[in-house]
């Protein structure tokens, strides 16, 4: 874990733990928490769990964890790992309230430091207006009078990054090497789920959760719940449109993406039903495989550089080559729009002079 990660107030790594350090008079109370690799938003759970126990159930530290526990879990794996985080810090910042207590200015304070970052300041205003429901909803404050939004959202500019060709290349060569240069044995299967990502265009959520046929995606009703490989191709059934629009994609077999696969079966890991695995064959979490995305882009010197940068690049360059209707169909979205207002920033459209 990176020594810049900024932990919670009393909260120190020990070892492979994350421990709360509390005073009991002179004694130093270490309680064990989360391991270091689960991640912040893992830590912020197990703190909201604790500040929870043996407190009113309006406060917000309980609050905080019912709504984990009874709405999280209906969202996708990564929605719920942001969840964590968001419903962490709001925890950790309004402890001291019940739900009924907090007013417009109480967010406004809260909501502050994130003020040079409009889309943490709107990501946690939306956190502290679903909570604020969810304590109506409860019963805990009266029906319309959620105090967040009293609070107006930030401008946040859109995103224009687009990854070149020579920058995709030069973080799969980083992502094959540790800090020292030394080859990892992580970097091969790395590698092999960005060139997957750029191929298909689909986000990270679902390139982690892909599995090798559709018999190990059904669940006990036979619903298909997971992306899977198929003869036809790789179908897609996006987590992030599960609840809306239900769309589904089938990414059609081409030479590139039938190596891409055919470089992980080489690989020969154990595992028999995740595509994208870790060395002991397990599946990556998401944010285990996060750290290494990031660590291969700050060795490759790419400045500002997401993964989910790598779908907007692919639906980029598929409208390039084959039209909007082609980018719509590979994003899996409902309308044009959508897609067009997806990679209109990315680059820039060329076209003549006057004259």
């Amino acid at each position: 874990m990176s020594k810049h990660v900024e932990l919670p107030p009393r909260v120190y790594p020990k070892g492979r733990w994350y421990y709360l350090v509390t005073a009991e008079g002179r004694k130093r109370l270490w309680t064990k928490l989360t391991k270091i690799h689960d991640g912040i938003p893992a830590l912020y759970q197990k703190l909201a769990d604790i500040h929870a126990r043996d407190v009113a159930p309006d406060r917000i530290p309980a609050l905080v964890s019912d709504w984990l526990a009874e709405v999280s879990t209906s969202h996708a794996k990564k929605t719920q790992a942001n969840d964590r985080w968001v419903m962490g810090v709001i925890s950790e910042s309004l402890a001291e309230f019940r739900a009924s207590q907090i007013k417009p200015p109480d967010v406004a304070t809260f909501l502050k430091p994130f003020r040079l970052k409009p889309r943490t300041h709107n990501e946690m205003r939306a956190g502290v207006r679903e909570l604020m429901r969810f304590a109506e909803e409860k019963g805990f404050r009266e029906a319309g009078t959620n105090p967040a939004d009293s609070i107006r959202t930030i401008s946040a500019p859109p995103r224009d990054k687009y990854i070149t060709d020579s920058e995709l290349r030069r973080i799969k060569v980083a992502a094959m090497r540790d800090y020292r240069g030394k080859i990892t044995r992580a970097g091969p299967m790395i590698c092999a789920a960005i060139d997957m990502a750029y191929l298909t265009g689909q986000r990270v959520s679902d390139i982690l959760d892909l599995r090798w046929s559709k018999k190990l995606t059904m669940n006990k009703a036979g619903e298909v719940v997971a992306p899977y490989i198929d003869t036809a191709g790789i179908y897609f059934k996006p987590s992030k449109t599960a609840g809306s629009t239900g769309a589904k994609v089938l990414i059609a077999w081409t030479p590139r993406l039938s190596a891409v696969v055919e470089r992980i079966r080489a690989m020969k890991r154990r595992n028999t039903h995740w595509v994208i695995t870790q060395e002991d064959a397990q599946p990556y979490t998401y944010s285990g495989f996060f750290r290494r995305w990031k660590r291969a882009v700050k060795l490759a010197g790419v400045n500002d550089c997401h993964f989910n940068d790598l779908r907007a690049k692919a639906l980029t360059d598929k409208e390039a080559a084959q039209g909007m209707q082609a980018a719509r169909r590979m994003g899996a979205h409902s309308t044009e729009a959508q897609t067009a207002d997806y990679v209109r920033h990315r680059q820039a459209q060329i076209t003549p002079a006057t004259r």
